[in-house]
């Protein structure tokens, strides 16, 4: 994983060359989603398969029931 230095987003640098978001390739739907606080820096994580932080990408393997919240993109 790695975080763009352009918009902080993380992302796969195995499967995509740049950052997909800056180049459109991706985009985070903007609807309600599960968030939690970073343990390790306070940031913020998203649940996608496992919590993983925006900031600091630190992930935990757990469920989505495991939140502390819903915020809308």
């Amino acid at each position: 994983m790695q975080m763009c230095p352009f918009c902080d987003k993380i992302y796969d640098e195995s499967e995509y060359s740049n950052c997909p978001y800056c180049s459109g390739k991706l985009e985070y739907a903007t609807s309600e989603r599960f968030y939690k606080h970073c343990p390790n820096c306070g940031g913020i994580m998203y649940w996608d398969s496992y919590w993983l932080c925006t900031n600091c990408g630190k992930e935990i393997d757990s469920d989505e029931d495991d939140n502390d919240g819903i915020i809308e993109d």
